[in-house]
């Protein structure tokens, strides 16, 4: 079955599909250029593991997460008839601020969607490139573009797979699969029982984005409330975070590098090896 190629493009915080025109040999071209790379992104992979911001994927993961609301444009086009879905502007293809190329089929009643990052390098109209004629090059003049040479991710079932997360925010926001603390958290945060904080606002104030991403996971998984301050003292001292304790409280310390380091003891981020005993930070974990 023949696809189509597709662009989608950022307005605002939204993005919109256009189709990209392609004469029917580029077009054929194009989608084995796709299926190859969709083999490529499979290869090897035995082992899908749930997306939380918390693990980096060993060479035979992916990593899955439900296709967010902003992300539903890719599913949504492919199951759309095509010549219903806007064509690209090739004459002002560089200012149409493409996010990302794919394309995709519907077998039995299921969607699927291979999905490239698009990014500014990829516009050869903008540099000095050079194209074969004859004997010779010639200045390339019109506008052109190349595809990547891998896929971001697969859309499909219901899911997004992907493997590096940087370059799937690019394309997509996954604010809400990989949230911040709110203002409002943090400060519920600090007011905690098992916290003394000298100055909420202050600590409000120096919190930066890597200590609102803790702040968040730790109230996600509960930890002030599911152990004690004697606990967290203890297992805090036996791996080198120092911790200090008044009248039944942790003091939160004033340094943001204290800060951080007790929040990453909190969220499960700080490790002692068992054979060396040597200490590490971790920001990527999965339960074993």
């Amino acid at each position: 079955m023949q696809q189509n190629l597709f662009a989608a493009c950022r307005v605002g915080d939204d993005l919109i599909a256009k189709r990209v025109h392609l004469d029917r040999t580029v077009q054929e071209a194009v989608q084995a250029v796709f299926s190859d790379q969709e083999e490529c992104f499979r290869n090897g992979i035995t082992e899908e593991v749930d997306f939380d911001g918390s693990w980096k994927p060993d060479e035979n993961e992916i990593l899955v997460m439900d296709i967010p609301q902003n992300a539903q444009i890719f599913v949504d086009t492919i199951n759309a008839n095509a010549v219903a879905i806007p064509v690209l502007d090739t004459a002002a293809f560089d200012k149409e601020n493409i996010k990302a190329l794919f394309t995709g089929d519907v077998d039995n009643g299921a969607t699927k969607v291979l999905i490239q990052l698009f990014s500014a390098r990829q516009l050869l109209s903008r540099r000095f490139s050079l194209i074969q004629q004859g004997n010779a090059f010639r200045r390339m003049t019109d506008q052109a573009f190349a595809l990547d040479n891998s896929l971001t991710c697969i859309a499909e079932d219901g899911k997004l797979k992907f493997k590096h997360f940087q370059k799937m925010r690019s394309i997509v926001n996954l604010s809400d699969a990989y949230k911040e603390a709110t203002d409002q958290e943090v400060q519920s945060f600090s007011s905690h029982a098992s916290f003394e904080v000298a100055d909420p606002a202050a600590f409000l104030a120096s919190t930066d984005q890597v200590s609102r991403k803790l702040i968040h996971k730790i109230n996600r998984s509960r930890t002030l409330d599911n152990y004690t301050v004697p606990d967290i003292e203890t297992a805090a001292n036996a791996v080198g975070v120092g911790v200090t304790v008044n009248a039944g409280r942790i003091v939160m310390p004033t340094e943001r590098a204290e800060v951080k380091k007790l929040l990453r003891f909190l969220d499960d981020g700080v490790y002692e090896a068992p054979l060396s005993n040597l200490r590490y930070i971790t920001n990527s974990k999965r339960l074993a």
